[in-house]
């Protein structure tokens, strides 16, 4: 099994519940470069029954009941029914939920959530965290799907990815790509994105970090 993470942070946040002017206009930049990116790249064709998707994710309740983390479960089954080749996820966090509207949007593809996929390890209270969240997802979710998905979004905090991140690389490497990625955040305020690997061997599940 082999699966094409990307993960990304948040916009900048702005009333309560909302992002700031320049946190939509960013959220929005991201969602079309996904989109160009699962098209183009993937070569996932996200335009075939793009309106039916839009009206299932618009008209039927489920999907609402859904975005609770409680459900997920139920929701990685009924996104995988839908559209088997993409999946996407989320914290709970407003500014995670707010980032990932917009791509969900542009794909026609609902958001799975987990409350632990934005959070490190000392946010309180604690509730688990990204790493924890990552390898539920694998091991529970997707194991269990008789169509395992080419690639896997996942709408998360800095902080989380960070984190997560520090387990994978040497403390050298990590450094770098730390410095790295919170410029290109500008200090955590337009979105960024990570991709990495998955692949489940003989020896074990491993990451591919480039």
């Amino acid at each position: 099994m082999k699966i094409l993470f990307l993960f990304y942070t948040q916009a900048e946040g702005g009333a309560p519940g909302f992002l700031s002017r320049n946190g939509e206009e960013a959220a929005g930049n991201l969602a079309q470069t996904l989109f160009g990116f699962a098209s183009e790249t993937l070569k996932l064709s996200l335009q075939d029954g793009f309106e039916s998707r839009a009206q299932s994710l618009s008209e039927d309740i489920r999907w609402r009941a859904f975005k609770k983390p409680e459900a997920i479960a139920q929701a990685v089954g009924c996104a995988s029914q839908l559209y088997p080749e993409l999946l996407l996820f989320a914290g709970e966090n407003s500014r995670t939920l707010k980032t990932a509207e917009p791509v969900a949007q542009a794909c026609a593809l609902p958001v799975c959530v987990d409350l632990r996929l934005d959070r490190s390890s000392d946010d309180k209270p604690r509730q688990g965290s990204l790493a924890d969240a990552v390898k539920a997802l694998i091991e529970i979710h997707i194991e269990n799907l008789p169509q395992k998905p080419k690639s896997i979004w996942v709408s998360t905090s800095q902080k989380a990815l960070l984190e997560w991140t520090s387990q994978l690389m040497s403390e050298e490497k990590w450094r770098e790509f730390s410095d790295v990625f919170t410029k290109s955040t500008m200090q955590d305020t337009i979105p960024a994105v990570f991709a990495c690997g998955y692949e489940k061997t003989a020896g074990g599940p491993r990451w591919i970090i480039d």
